[in-house]
């Protein structure tokens, strides 16, 4: 008699096992699909983990370029000529205006080890989105920088602008590099195509 039940407890058993094996629902089925996309991840995190690097250095040397100069506009607080410190203030709230921008693509890209697996194509297609965003927006940046600056004749000012514009140039450089990184990992899906 317990012969027999442990004979139909094996049936039963191996019939689920092949159902399960048959319909794809075994863990280690589960397990691959999860490690290939962790396996990508990870590759993709090694590719891009260099160029986000260098678009921190970059923004710093940005930032500090931009502290400089808001150090040397507080000369033209007494100066008469009250147009050299509206050209410095200007020059200064542009490259500000780049520095944020880099600075919030670097936070955006920085946290990618913490995406989840399944969701890492989602969220470098939004990252995408923002990036040519960014890039357009601090090419704008650049060319006020351009303008305001011809008007500024103080030459430590006109040094600093001229760091301020080279790294620009860099981080648009690395940003641009990114973006091309990043567009054939691009989710080709919207959401609102997804219904």
């Amino acid at each position: 008699m317990k012969s027999r039940h442990l004979i139909d407890v094996i049936i039963i058993f191996g019939v689920v096992q092949l159902t399960a094996t048959l319909t794809g629902c075994t863990p280690s089925n589960q397990m691959d699909s999860y490690r290939t996309r962790a396996d990508s991840t990870d590759s993709i995190i090694a590719i891009l983990a260099p160029d986000i690097e260098r678009l921190y250095l970059s923004w710093h040397e940005l930032d500090q370029t931009y502290k400089d100069i808001k150090f040397i506009e507080r000369g033209f607080l007494f100066d008469p000529d009250d147009r050299q410190l509206g050209y410095v203030q200007k020059v200064s709230l542009y490259v500000q205006d780049a520095a944020v921008r880099i600075r919030h693509r670097w936070e955006q890209l920085s946290v990618l080890h913490y995406i989840r697996p399944e969701m890492m194509r989602d969220y470098l297609t939004l990252n995408v989105k923002e990036l040519t965003s960014a890039i357009r927006e601090i090419g704008y940046d650049e060319k006020f920088l351009t303008i305001y600056g011809s008007f500024i004749t103080h030459e430590a000012v006109t040094d600093d602008l001229n760091r301020a514009r080279d790294s620009i140039k860099i981080n648009m450089g690395v940003l641009n590099q990114i973006l091309e990184r990043l567009l054939p990992i691009e989710n080709t899906t919207t959401p609102s195509t997804v219904l």
